[in-house]
């Protein structure tokens, strides 16, 4: 009996080692494929995006006369920018869906992120089609090229600390007020000396777009950006307050609002 009691021990123990061998690699294959899915969408989400946005762009302005959106050099460097931005999300990774509900009820919320939606839909497409029939739109050829210049520096620069935020908050971000659950409080990268970078974002690029297109209306749109994001900050610093408590009230005596050493 004990002669066959050796061979027995090690096919089980072969056995047992091939089992554990196939639930390793089942487990890392399940892995992957989670992960390419979670790419996968976050490519799709980031292009849809784009494609969205220089859709409405190239619509408002006319689609066959394209050739006369692209003669203008500041016009052409937005596009890249869109492009770039969309590229770069991809490569980072960034997290780009915004409806993400968390914990809190978000019905009132919804109305007005649709309002919000809607509106910038309106001038994505307004915009261009107001530069080229020459509707509210500064009329001197020399002021017009420096304000899209500044038009095209703000885009750049908002897209680009937008990237950034994202990049830190990961699947944390919503565009609703609201918490995720095992939320934990956001302290490090553009994080560290500033509280609210997607909300400067927000001032710098609707602005911005409309510089790009020379318009008149690039004014108004930064007082009404400026009133949405005084209520959207008061709003989420008071559920940080009640969220995190003495952990966000030390985190804000030591940072910004939204420039560093200024405001």
């Amino acid at each position: 009996m004990e002669s066959f009691a050796g061979p027995r021990a090690v096919f089980a123990t072969s056995t047992n080692q091939y089992i554990a061998v196939r639930c390793v690699c089942a487990a890392a294959a399940s892995v992957l494929e989670l992960e390419l899915m979670s790419a996968f969408r976050g490519v799709a989400t980031t292009a849809m995006q784009g494609a969205a946005g220089l859709l409405l762009l190239f619509a408002g302005w006319g689609m066959r006369d394209l050739g006369e959106f692209f003669a203008n050099p500041i016009r052409t460097g937005f596009v890249v920018l869109i492009v770039l931005g969309a590229a770069l999300a991809v490569i980072l990774r960034v997290e780009t869906q915004p409806i993400r509900k968390g914990l809190l009820a978000t019905k009132r919320q919804g109305v007005e992120l649709g309002i919000l939606l809607a509106l910038s839909v309106l001038l994505l497409a307004f915009l261009p089609f107001a530069d080229r029939h020459e509707l509210l739109v500064v009329q001197s050829p020399a002021i017009a090229f420096g304000i899209r210049g500044i038009g095209l520096v703000l885009c750049g620069a908002g897209g680009t600390i937008r990237l950034l935020a994202l990049q830190r908050l990961g699947p944390q971000f919503s565009a609703y007020v609201t918490l995720q659950p095992g939320h934990r409080l956001v302290q490090d990268g553009i994080y560290r000396r500033i509280r609210h970078p997607l909300y400067l974002s927000l001032l710098m690029v609707p602005g911005g777009i409309a510089l790009v297109f020379a318009s008149q209306l690039a004014l108004p749109i930064l007082t009404l950006s400026l009133i949405f994001v005084a209520d959207r900050i008061r709003k989420e610093e008071r559920l940080l307050v009640e969220g995190f408590g003495a952990e966000f009230c030390a985190y804000r005596a030591r940072t910004r609002m939204l420039i560093p050493g200024v405001l």
